[in-house]
């Protein structure tokens, strides 16, 4: 596998076009296009570049050595999932709502007096 067709893989399993990795590693789209057709070699520091985004080491990009590059690390390249548990917290804060109101609700006289006759109702 040469070098253009490892980062052509790299950009593809990282869910990138070729003009977004551009972008990233500030150079143009035909840069890349070059790169990954093996009519040009990326310099140095792009090498270096490419490696961060793709959440790989150096070696492993231009030699091809080393375990299958994974998913990217970068926060911007991984996808948010859905809160979910968050709406379970609704019914919650509703509840503490209402059992301050009604706690605050008896703390006034009349109602704090009825709280004391309850029991005289109920047996």
């Amino acid at each position: 596998m040469t070098l253009g067709e490892r980062i052509q893989s790299c950009r593809k399993r990282a869910g990138l076009s070729q003009e977004q990795l551009a972008e990233r590693l500030g150079v143009s789209r035909q840069a890349v296009s070059k790169w990954e057709s093996d009519a040009a070699q990326p310099e140095l520091d792009k090498v270096v570049a490419l490696a961060r985004v793709f959440g790989i080491t150096t070696d492993q990009l231009l030699l091809g050595t080393g375990p299958a590059p994974q998913m990217p690390s970068d926060p911007a390249l991984v996808k948010k999932q859905p809160r979910w548990y968050l709406l379970g917290l609704l019914p919650l804060v509703a509840g503490a709502y209402l059992l301050i109101r009604g706690i605050l609700q008896l703390s006034t006289l009349g109602g704090f007096q009825e709280l004391i006759r309850l029991p005289e109702y109920l047996g």
